[in-house]
Order: structure tokens, then sequence, then C-alpha cells
């Protein structure tokens, strides 16, 4: 992974969710956005397998990017979810060791956006897909 937008480092080292949950920013583009995770022991389902809240969070966090990004200086600020609709498709175990997030921009106006992304393993198997709708993104006020 090559990060040529420190902003991007900065909210990776950020504490919260992201962080906690090890939901690590890859890419974030006017219209796209990506993610990706390492899996451990604590994303499994007592089915062994890669729970659907992580997987649904990676998308959300994805396609809430997609249509919120803004150019430097300004700080990076992610959409607000307003509608997620998630399909999954295929299992992923501790095994995959990493899962990749993509999402792109698909329409919109000026503060609300429509993205959908997907989910895949390092071999390009399809775990997840998804389609939302968002809220830009908006720059906190200076205080």
């Amino acid at each position: 992974m090559t990060l040529h937008d420190e902003r991007i480092i900065t909210i990776n080292e950020m504490v919260g969710f992201n962080q906690i949950n090890g939901i690590e920013i890859t890419e974030w583009q006017d219209g796209s956005g990506a993610v990706q995770l390492r899996i451990t022991e604590n994303h499994l389902n007592p089915a062994d397998v890669v729970h659907g809240g992580v997987l649904s969070a990676m998308l959300d966090v994805a396609l809430a990017m997609s249509g919120s990004y803004f150019v430097p200086p300004s700080p990076l600020m992610p959409g607000l979810t307003l509608h997620l609709s998630t399909q999954f498709l295929s299992r992923a175990k501790r095994a995959d060791d990493l899962l990749y997030a993509t999402s792109t921009k698909t329409g919109g106006g000026a503060s609300v956006f429509f993205a959908e992304g997907a989910i895949h393993t390092p071999d390009g198997r399809l775990i997840a897909t998804a389609t939302g709708t968002f809220k830009r993104g908006r720059i906190p006020a200076a205080s």
C-alpha cells in the first residue's frame, strides 16, 4: 500500500471505530475509495467466518468516502450513511488473511450521493457487495 495523501495517514492513526475494528483506508479520491482489513480472530463469528457486521462496516466506510472527497489542504470528511444495502455472496475465513473493499460514486447532487462497492479477497474472490445513499461530509466550521 502506498499512500500519497498525508490526510489518509492522519485518519488511519486516529483512535475510533475504524482503528478499533482494524479498518484501514488505502485510497480516497474524488469518486472512489478503498479500505482493507487484516482478518483476526476478533472478526470471526461462531461459525468461524468473518462476521457480516464487519463486512457491512467495511462497505459503509468505503462507500461513504466515495462522494466526500475534498482537495488539500481541506481535511477529509466521510459522508453520513442514509441507507446501506449489503449482499453477502461468499464467506471469508481467517485463512483469507486480508479483505479489500472498493467503492465508486454512482451519482447524486450537491449534498446527497449514491455509491456502490464490493469486498474481495486477495485472490479476487467476491465476498460481498453494497449500494447506498449518503449525505456528503462537511468540513467542520472553524471555532
